[in-house]
């Protein structure tokens, strides 16, 4: 059961990330308002996410339906990746004031999303993959 619900979420992320990207150049990449530093900044993140990621994430899928051990290992692996994810942006966001609400609006809110979640699932993405290989 729990395979299945793990499954659900990595599905779920692999949707977001894909999302995300293809919001992202068809309509944010194009807005007036978005600093070059913010441009450039998430510029940087297309490749990690939508080549490292999300491949994870599939594979992940694919391993934990067909029970098998790659599946969690991939989890963990995904999950790491989320993590640097989160954090990078964690303080990329800090320094340059992206949480202010008034400034920012709802993208401010999206951030925060962004981060939160990614700090949530990838600890669990990791340790589920860790407890199924029987790491601890």
């Amino acid at each position: 059961m729990i395979n299945t619900i793990i499954v659900i979420f990595q599905i779920i992320w692999v949707i977001l990330f894909v999302g995300f990207w293809s919001v992202f150049y068809f309509t944010e990449y194009k807005n007036p308002k978005m600093s070059e530093v913010e441009r450039k900044h998430e510029l940087s993140f297309p490749f990690p996410d939508l080549g490292w990621i999300v491949p994870n994430l599939i594979i992940a899928t694919i391993g934990l339906l067909l029970e098998q051990n790659y599946g969690y290992f991939f989890s963990a692996l995904a999950g790491s990746g989320m993590m640097f994810l989160g954090i990078i942006d964690l303080a990329f966001n800090i320094q340059n004031g992206k949480f202010n609400r008034e400034e920012y609006g709802f993208d401010a809110l999206v951030s925060m999303g962004v981060v939160i979640l990614t700090l949530i699932f990838g600890p669990i993405f990791i340790i589920y993959g860790a407890i199924g290989l029987n790491i601890f």
